[in-house]
């Protein structure tokens, strides 16, 4: 029944951005437990229905089963709540249980939370590690018009050819990776990076970027799929370190004014969801 293989079975394909939804489809996850779970962890803006909070426990639970950090007993396992903690550096724990009430979702969350009594408590996932950055990479543009509909933020770059704003963004990316700047990011199953771009002014960089590119580092280029306003990927960032406050400040304040009004499916796919909030 725990068999580390029928779990990843059960999970489904690791290389997708709905990973909400493939949670749904593994587990039955009761709304009352997610917002006792948010009680009880560090303070953190989590959005509408947790939704930012299911996304965290979605890659989380899968890299602890697939990095074999579950426990079990009886008919139920353990996996931590990621590496959040109560405000008290207490770890969190999810309890899973067979769903009785479905052939189709395998499993049931039971409870969460600090206080589980269980024979043997899990260790948390090991947030997988960022690849190497090549030295002297080619910065490659996936589109001509990288800057597209984000082009009125930068708006001395609006008149400009297509070509001079991809050098302005391929310098920008440059300027910032040389500073290591550049911040952890889950995006699809896999582990890149976010790099901050200040096209307008340099001379403070806790202040928050004119835009910020999702980069993908392949072995002999860095491929940029798309650029975003700098609060649309901090779901997929926050998913990426131990503690929120390892993301800079200019995150952190602006995900807070964001998450009041962030759409499920902007905070499920930042790299495709509509920018403007619904």
């Amino acid at each position: 029944m725990f068999e580390q293989e029928k779990l990843l079975e059960q999970l489904g394909d690791p290389y997708t951005s709905k990973v909400v939804e493939r949670l749904h489809r593994f587990a039955y996850i009761p709304p009352v437990i997610i917002e006792s779970l948010a009680r009880e962890a560090l303070n953190e803006h989590w959005g509408r229905d947790n939704y930012a909070l299911m996304k965290y426990l979605a890659v989380h639970i899968a890299w602890s089963i697939e990095n074999g950090r579950y426990t079990f007993s009886g008919n139920q396992f353990y996996v931590t709540a990621g590496h959040l903690q109560t405000r008290y550096g207490t770890p969190l724990y999810l309890v899973f249980g067979v769903n009785q009430g479905s052939s189709v979702i395998p499993w049931r969350l039971i409870t969460a939370g600090s206080q589980i009594s269980a024979p043997e408590l899990p260790a948390p996932p090991e947030i997988p590690p960022s690849p190497n950055i090549p030295k002297g990479a080619e910065i490659v543009m996936m589109h001509d018009h990288i800057l597209g509909d984000n082009a009125e933020r930068v708006p001395f770059l609006n008149e400009t050819p297509p070509v001079a704003q991809m050098c302005a963004v391929s310098g920008a990316i440059q300027w910032s990776l040389n500073r290591n700047l550049q911040l952890p990011y889950w995006y699809f199953g896999k582990m890149n990076f976010l790099v901050p771009l200040y096209l307008q002014n340099r001379e403070n960089i806790t202040l928050s970027p004119d835009l910020i590119a999702p980069i993908q580092v392949n072995p002999d280029y860095l491929l940029v799929r798309t650029v975003l306003e700098p609060v649309m990927p901090y779901p997929n960032a926050r998913v990426a370190v131990r503690r929120h406050d390892q993301l800079p400040p200019w995150m952190l304040a602006s995900w807070a004014e964001y998450v009041v009004t962030a759409s499920t499916s902007q905070i499920e796919d930042p790299e495709n969801g509509n920018s403007n909030n619904s």
